[in-house]
């Protein structure tokens, strides 16, 4: 059954993908704004890549709104892994973007086996229900990239299990494509004097430094920065209601303008990272906990996540599941959250996803406090 269910979305978005009209809809939701980018670098180079008026050229005929465009707002460096698929069409390049996330799904279910019997035994029924989450669903037709996102969390976790902590830096340092949860992971991983990851990650940041200053030379950081928080702003006011970050949500409901707004996430930002770093140091020794209550965690006090951010849910659940937690109720919940909020989001905002959110975080330190020492390392389970 569950492979079955895989199989009819696979060809239900890749018919919808061959098929259908850009003319009378947005094929691929929020992908004309990668594809954009991909494409003026592949023409023109980075000079323009974040100039709205190019943009909004690159993306004539990709979008509904006739006039308007989705601002790219990522580093320079992810606009080049689009530049090598934007010369095959738009069509095309939106199936691979697919593919590729498709791919994401399955190495993050396969890389939790190892960790857990249920996961081993069950991986395809586990994957359907990653797949299938519809805030991950929702990523995947919208050609939004928060597999990817879930893919570098539990990349990190198996890696820091297995005693590969250099590998696990390099799966926090890759979540600099995200600087909002990329940063804030790496104080984490400092706060939890995990040292060798945290080489890893520095050197893997300097790498993406070095990418970025080859396309827009070595001040390119100040200039992004000012692009990047420029659109924290509009952001706001076109995309609030879907805001699952506790900042970007309170800020929604109670109609505050951009400085409120920017405090009240300055607060909740400083009071989440304190809070987190306390429980990152209580689990010092149990690295799937922590970043469990990473992945949500950051989710909620990062300014903005949207509704698809959500799906990270599924990494909390999934290195639960790994730590001997296989909670029905939660995944049951949480499950039933993104999709009655699918069915009810044209008349009420993101609060099931919050509450899906917060339910997921207050579990994994429900299981910190609560549940004996698990086994957290290959290395310490040998014998």
């Amino acid at each position: 059954m569950p492979a079955a269910l895989l199989a009819t979305l696979a060809l239900v978005i890749l018919v919808g993908a061959l098929v259908g009209s850009m003319e009378d809809g947005q094929l691929g939701g929020d992908f004309p704004a990668f594809f954009a980018a991909g494409d003026i670098v592949a023409e023109s180079g980075y000079e323009d890549l974040y100039d709205p008026g190019v943009q909004q050229a690159a993306q004539e005929g990709l979008i509904a709104n006739e006039g308007g465009y989705l601002f790219f707002a990522y580093p320079p460096f992810v606009a080049s892994g689009y530049a090598v698929v934007a010369p095959l069409g738009y069509r095309a390049a939106y199936v691979v973007q697919m593919l590729l996330m498709a791919a994401a799904a399955v190495a993050t279910v396969w890389l939790l086996r190892p960790m857990s019997e249920f996961v081993r035994r069950y991986w395809v029924a586990v994957l359907a229900g990653v797949i299938l989450f519809q805030p991950i669903t929702a990523s995947l037709i919208g050609g939004q990239n928060t597999l990817l996102t879930m893919l570098l969390f539990v990349a990190a976790a198996r890696a820091e299990w297995s005693g590969q902590e250099v590998l696990a830096g390099i799966a926090v340092g890759l979540l600099a494509y995200k600087p909002q949860y990329g940063l804030p992971l790496l104080l984490l991983v400092m706060v939890g004097r995990r040292w060798r990851v945290v080489a890893g990650a520095l050197g893997t940041w300097f790498g993406l430094y070095m990418a970025g200053a080859a396309a827009l030379g070595f001040g390119w950081l100040g200039p992004w920065w000012e692009q990047a928080t420029a659109f924290r702003d509009i952001n706001a006011g076109v995309n609030g209601h879907l805001f699952v970050s506790l900042p970007g949500y309170i800020e929604h409901l109670t109609g505050m303008g951009s400085d409120g707004g920017q405090m009240l996430g300055l607060a909740i930002g400083a009071a989440g990272m304190l809070g987190l770093a306390w429980l990152w140091r209580r689990a010092q020794q149990d690295a799937l906990i922590r970043y469990a209550m990473a992945a949500t965690g950051l989710i909620l006090i990062a300014p903005q996540s949207l509704f698809y951010e959500a799906g990270v849910a599924a990494v909390t659940i999934l290195l639960l599941t790994a730590r001997g937690r296989v909670d029905k109720q939660l995944m049951t919940g949480v499950f039933a959250a993104g999709w009655l909020y699918a069915a009810t989001a044209p008349l009420i905002n993101t609060t099931l996803l919050v509450v899906a959110l917060v339910a997921a975080l207050m579990r994994a330190i429900a299981d910190l406090y609560g549940a004996p020492a698990p086994v957290v390392s290959a290395a310490s389970a040998a014998p």
